[in-house]
């Protein structure tokens, strides 16, 4: 690769450098890895002749799949990602690849629209002006509004957006009733949500006829279980994308786990 400037006066390998830089930051702040690639993660980093080593990470896309990503870094720079190439890649001990969302997730990371730090409206709605400001400003606005709000509406005014495109993390999760901040809004009184017009509707109004209830252990506790019994399901061959967070349940010794 060259070094030739772009029209935007910065280089191939400086982008593709700063660019992957962001991708370990993600990968390392607040997501889970698959099961048995979480705990083999330290065992598995590697070396090569010319001090580049390779870290796992993990993709946070909206799938929820949590597909491994391998980062190959180089004087604490990420150079480039690729995916699992672990095991035998056979059916039934498939390697976790991640799509092209996953390998390129760098790109999103790095966007120039992407938000870094708070920002306050100073213009019209839609003018796009905007100022930085500091953490604690941003924090003291928001809990004064909130209050606000709340004190003269009630907290049905009060409407946690969701589809963040995020999944996999801890606090920017898509799914609203699973995140940090509605944890918070119950413990205030609770707020408004959204109803029917995410895009697991059905699966929403289908569920409690078929088991009883919509809401379940999450998919990682499998982990956690001696026995699995599936009907017409096998997440870790048809999950979409490489299935990062069923797959390492396979992993296991056989008699952890009882395959029906």
């Amino acid at each position: 690769m060259s070094n030739q400037e772009s029209p935007g006066g910065v280089s191939r390998r400086a982008l593709l450098k700063s660019t992957a830089l962001g991708s370990l930051a993600l990968a390392a702040g607040g997501l889970t890895l698959p099961f048995t690639l979480r705990r083999a993660a330290a065992a598995v980093q590697q070396a090569t002749g010319d001090t580049t080593r390779i870290v796992w990470g993990a993709c946070s896309v909206n799938c929820g799949s949590r597909c491994a990503l391998r980062l190959h870094v180089r004087d604490d720079e990420v150079v480039y990602v690729e995916t699992d190439n672990t095991g035998d890649d056979r059916y039934g001990d498939h390697q976790v690849r991640a799509c092209l969302r996953g390998r390129s997730i760098r790109r999103r990371i790095n966007h120039p629209d992407r938000l870094n730090y708070p920002m306050k409206r100073v213009g019209k709605r839609g003018e796009g002006k905007f100022v930085r400001i500091s953490w604690q400003e941003a924090l003291d606005t928001l809990a004064d509004r909130l209050k606000s709000v709340v004190a003269q509406y009630g907290n049905e005014a009060v409407y946690i957006n969701y589809s963040s495109g995020i999944v996999g993390g801890n606090i920017t999760r898509s799914s609203p009733s699973a995140s940090p901040v509605a944890r918070l809004m119950n413990c205030y009184g609770g707020s408004l949500n959204q109803y029917g017009t995410y895009s697991t509707a059905q699966i929403a109004c289908a569920m409690p006829y078929t088991y009883g209830s919509n809401d379940g252990n999450s998919t990682s506790d499998i982990e956690n279980s001696k026995l699995v019994v599936m009907f017409g399901n096998n997440p870790a061959e048809t999950r979409m994308s490489g299935g990062g967070i069923t797959c390492g349940i396979w992993s296991r010794p056989a008699s952890a786990l009882t395959r029906e």
